[in-house]
């Protein structure tokens, strides 16, 4: 049921003009848009920020991702390597491909990736 894809979607072009790379999908909270079609990989990353969504009650999710995001650019680094540095995305990069990892992943599983 959740979450709810949108693929062929706008919203990732837009959202590229705001974000440190161009941006195939993203998640906003029950809603994943997708320039085009998404393949099992992009949907599990997808998922992954979904429940991430869902464990900081759907407010404290966009305030940490860019909490950290900031922090990271003060530490020193570029933007991209500060988007790839964010725990959120380093749960999501490392467990997109893990098969029945949605089925296993322990609760604030993304509090693992922090540094």
């Amino acid at each position: 049921m959740f979450p709810i894809f949108v693929e062929n979607s706008k919203v990732p072009v837009i959202a590229s003009y705001f974000n440190a790379i161009d941006t195939w999908a993203i998640s906003l909270g029950i809603f994943v848009f997708c320039r085009g079609e998404m393949g099992e990989v992009t949907r599990q990353h997808e998922t992954i920020h979904y429940h991430q969504w869902r464990e900081l009650g759907f407010i404290l999710f966009p305030i940490l991702y860019g909490f950290y995001f900031y922090l990271n650019r003060f530490r020193g680094m570029d933007g991209v390597e500060a988007y790839y540095a964010i725990p959120f995305e380093k749960e999501a990069y490392a467990h997109q491909g893990t098969e029945g990892y949605l089925e296993t992943r322990p609760f604030w599983a993304w509090l693992n990736y922090r540094s």
